[in-house]
């Protein structure tokens, strides 16, 4: 999660809300694990530094530094909440608060930064789309995930947060749908390259490097 989320939405959300879900829900399991493997699945080197830009409490972070045990992981989230609990979970990462609009790094600082279903919740996507690619390195890789807005997800969000999920009730400050991410990601001076659906079409991986 990242700054100018209300407040109120912000704090309704438990530290560890990712963990608890994945433990215990059978569809936040099927959800988060397979959004995992697609977003490993676009990853074909062994990046050296991972940030994961809106990581919560560390839990997709922590999955990906055991793939890649050698890489420096950072993660950034607004929810200090979140991070603290991560910092106490997960020894092997490293958690700082910090606003996504503003990183905390200088530039071309991470081979790879990963950002799943963030920029729907942030007040400028394309400001922090700005900053990822300020602190990707030349050669570096994004992965930026999020839903597709097709009628599916938008029936089962509608559900989700009326019904089991209401902690994000109002939490996307943005609508999105592929094509108008895709643009966007263009937009911001990345370079697009493939791109994955998944979970039942209700969720897009896109690989973008940074153009030279």
């Amino acid at each position: 999660m990242i700054k100018n989320i209300s407040e109120n939405i912000l704090h309704q959300v438990p530290p560890d809300y990712y963990q608890k879900g994945i433990k215990n829900n059978l569809l936040q399991r099927i959800w988060h694990t397979n959004k995992l493997k697609n977003v490993l699945a676009l990853i074909n080197d062994h990046p050296n530094s991972i940030l994961d830009v809106g990581c919560a409490s560390g839990w997709f972070l922590a999955q990906m530094s055991k793939r890649f045990p050698k890489a420096k992981c950072t993660g950034v989230d607004a929810y200090s909440q979140a991070i603290i609990y991560g910092r106490k979970k997960y020894k092997s990462i490293r958690l700082i608060e910090s606003d996504a609009h503003n990183l905390p790094f200088a530039d071309d600082s991470f081979d790879l930064i990963v950002c799943t279903e963030v920029l729907e919740h942030v007040l400028n996507p394309k400001g922090v789309l700005g900053e990822m690619l300020r602190v990707l390195k030349k050669q570096g890789t994004a992965i930026i995930e999020m839903d597709t807005g097709n009628l599916l997800f938008n029936t089962v969000w509608y559900v989700w947060t009326n019904l089991k999920g209401k902690v994000w009730k109002d939490a996307h400050v943005h609508k999105f749908n592929s094509l108008k991410l895709e643009k966007m990601i263009e937009a911001s001076g990345f370079i697009l390259g493939k791109k994955k659906i998944f979970n039942f079409g209700m969720a897009v991986a896109f690989y973008a490097k940074k153009k030279t």
